[in-house]
């Protein structure tokens, strides 16, 4: 074995100080010669593989042996003789190693002096070893590399081990997220499925109560009309007999006939709401001159609130795109709201004229006003603003103007001060260019 003594041997370098000291190999020697530890150590002491030195550990036993494996499994290489405290001590390590100690990793090295007793085609085709050498026939230059080729396949197996358990407990840990995320799935599936079912049941009885309104809007319409048609008849007569006999009572029966037409005018008026709510109003539009329709508005309420002056701006003319009948409605309320709102002897002002390509309509009134934090809601069904209590209204004109307009493309706003008065301004489309060119 002294022609292992021409072996690369390990460039000594600069000191140990000068750089750190690589993790050496081990390569645990099991045998019961002292001589061949001492010889092992002596060839191995110089050599080094991928800039590792080596280190022998040694065991003079196969008992002894399987001691240190059980505590230190990271072994890569075992140096194995045969013949020990038994003759086939060696093999029955190898069993020990493979199947009680599960160790797959460590390559293990027949080593023997006695061929005759574990020949090596029967040794290698019954035991789990990957070389195997006669001690007569091993040099250090075939120990060695047999020991380089046995680290590396070490070196392999343990990177694909490692890389194989990485990856398990990557999918053990993508399992467990895909089983996180699958239970969030479920639970947010659960409760969208008992909101969409909660949704279904508000939308069936919001449903069910707006059939219900319609139906006892459709009763009030029918039942309470011909009562008040009657009471509004007998009031006339009376009327007619007071005029001759007894005029100080006319007062009171303009009263009774007063309170009838605005009953009248309250169950007209959430019909209409109630239509317009349910989208069962069609637009019958065309184009209409809105300075026109303005004038005969303003005549109506010169005659029924001859307490209020009006003043008018009016472009004319202005041709609108939309329902005369819908948009005179929005004019009526909004008429109807600043002479109701505005003390006796004020004025009501009316503009109208192009603005930015739409038509723009303003109703200005100098009466109570809308306090401010009643101004985002002033549109909505039944709201009444906080300083309108003691004045007659249902809180739905609003709403169908802001209903109506929208229908038409336009938009409704207003501004307000309390105790200044209001304005509300309303824009429409103009009439379309084609629509334009077919109006006569």
């Amino acid at each position: 074995m002294t022609e292992s003594r021409k072996l690369v041997f390990r460039d000594r370098g600069p000191p140990a100080a000068a750089r750190p000291a690589a993790e050496p190999w081990t390569v645990l020697v099991v045998d019961d010669d002292e001589q061949v530890h001492e010889m092992t150590r002596l060839l191995l002491r110089d050599l080094e593989f991928d800039g590792r030195p080596f280190k022998c550990v040694s065991a003079n036993s196969a008992a002894e042996a399987a001691a240190i494996l059980a505590l230190a499994p990271e072994i890569p290489v075992v140096l194995l003789d045969v013949v020990m405290e038994t003759p086939d001590a060696g093999l029955r390590l190898v069993r020990h190693i493979r199947e009680e100690l599960n160790n797959p990793r460590i390559r293990i090295i027949l080593r023997t002096g006695q061929p005759g007793d574990a020949p090596e085609r029967e040794v290698v085709l019954a035991h789990d070893i990957n070389d195997y050498k006669s001690k007569a026939d091993l040099t250090a230059q075939k120990m060695f590399t047999a020991l380089i080729g046995a680290l590396r396949a070490w070196r392999d197996i343990t990177t694909i081990a490692d890389l194989n358990q990485a990856l398990s407990d990557l999918n053990a840990s993508l399992e467990q997220k895909v089983t996180e995320r699958t239970r969030k799935l479920e639970d947010s599936t659960e409760a969208l499925t008992r909101s969409k079912l909660r949704a279904e049941t508000a939308l069936s009885r919001e449903t069910e109560a707006k059939r219900q309104l319609r139906q006892f809007l459709s009763m009030v319409s029918h039942e309470f009309r011909t009562p008040l048609a009657i009471i509004d008849s007998s009031a006339q007569m009376l009327r007619l007999h007071a005029e001759k006999g007894d005029p100080s009572s006319l007062p009171r029966i303009d009263t009774i006939r007063g309170g009838v037409q605005r009953l009248l005018g309250l169950i007209d008026t959430c019909l209409a709401d109630e239509q317009l709510d349910s989208g069962r109003i069609v637009l019958h539009e065309k184009a209409f001159d809105l300075t026109t329709m303005i004038d005969v508005a303003i005549a109506h309420h010169r005659v029924a609130a001859p307490s209020h002056s009006y003043a008018t701006k009016l472009e004319s003319p202005l041709m609108v795109w939309g329902d005369p009948g819908m948009v005179g409605l929005v004019i009526n309320n909004l008429l109807g709201n600043a002479i109701k709102y505005s003390p006796e002897n004020t004025e009501i002002r009316i503009i109208a004229r192009h603005e930015n390509g739409d038509i723009e309509l303003n109703v200005i009134d100098q009466g109570i006003g809308i306090p401010a934090e009643d101004l985002t809601a002033i549109f909505e069904r039944f709201h009444r603003a906080s300083n309108a209590s003691g004045i007659p209204g249902s809180g739905i004109g609003l709403h169908m103007v802001h209903q109506i307009v929208e229908m038409h493309g336009g938009c409704v706003g207003v501004q307000s001060y309390v105790g200044k008065g209001s304005c509300f301004t309303v824009r429409l489309r103009p009439v379309p260019n084609q629509a334009a060119e077919k109006t006569p």
